[in-house]
């Protein structure tokens, strides 16, 4: 029987350009290209690479059709594959470190304003964050939903307000950056509340804005977007890097 595939065709905008690993390990806070199985790659970077943007098209108010590129929205290493979300996208694309497509994964229908993702490869899962929703969706690689991961409320510990960004650890855990409380919440994959970290004892919120990283979970954040903080999930030591 022949093995089905996630990797479909996508129409492309033609632009040329390749991601440099110099470029990659420029972007890294603490750790190499090699120490770490995935890396977002900030707005900075992104504003440097020619990807082949995958094309829309609007009919003008005369009737004509327009096209134009979408514009990434979302981007992560995972290994020596890039994966990035354009903006009003169904799908996530995939290059490779040249900046050469290699396939699309499609998104669970009825999914269509994407706040964060995070990939388990080897599995072929997702796990979805959706912009005004309490929960992490989890999906497979063919765009069928499997699971619903944590429900909104306060009063329980494992409930979830807010959820912005989420990673992947070693373990398998992930761990979700929430706003409602400042602070990281860590589940297990079959979805069990497990602990949380770096919520401030001292009454103000901290200002976190993003998570990374697997062995090394790094966390970004501050007023102007200049702190750094990691938790290492062997001793779940939490501490400032600045």
């Amino acid at each position: 029987m022949e093995r089905r595939t996630f990797l479909k065709t996508s129409s492309y905008l033609c632009a040329s350009g390749v991601l440099p690993v110099s470029a990659l390990a420029a972007n890294s806070t603490s750790f190499t290209i090699s120490e770490q199985d995935t890396q977002r790659l900030s707005k900075e970077l992104l504003d440097t690479l020619a990807l082949k943007a995958p094309k829309a098209s609007i009919e003008s108010p005369n009737g004509d059709i327009v096209e134009f590129s979408l514009n990434p929205a979302i981007a992560r290493r995972y290994g020596s594959s890039l994966f990035v979300h354009f903006e009003t996208s169904s799908e996530i694309n995939i290059f490779d470190l040249s900046g050469n497509p290699s396939g699309t994964i499609k998104l669970p229908q009825g999914i269509d304003n994407l706040n964060d993702f995070a990939i388990e490869p080897s599995q072929q899962l997702l796990y979805l964050i959706e912009r005004g929703h309490h929960s992490i969706t989890v999906a497979n690689f063919y765009g069928e939903k499997l699971a619903q991961i944590g429900e909104f409320g306060t009063e329980v510990v494992a409930q979830l307000n807010g959820p912005k960004n989420l990673t992947l650890d070693t373990q398998g855990h992930i761990h979700v950056l929430e706003m409602g409380t400042s602070s990281i919440k860590v589940f297990s994959n079959n979805g069990a509340f497990l602990y949380s970290y770096g919520r401030s004892r001292l009454g103000k919120k901290p200002q976190y804005r993003s998570l990374d990283g697997t062995q090394h979970i790094l966390i970004s954040g501050g007023t102007l977007d200049d702190r750094k903080w990691t938790f290492n999930i062997e001793t779940r030591k939490f501490s400032a890097l600045n």
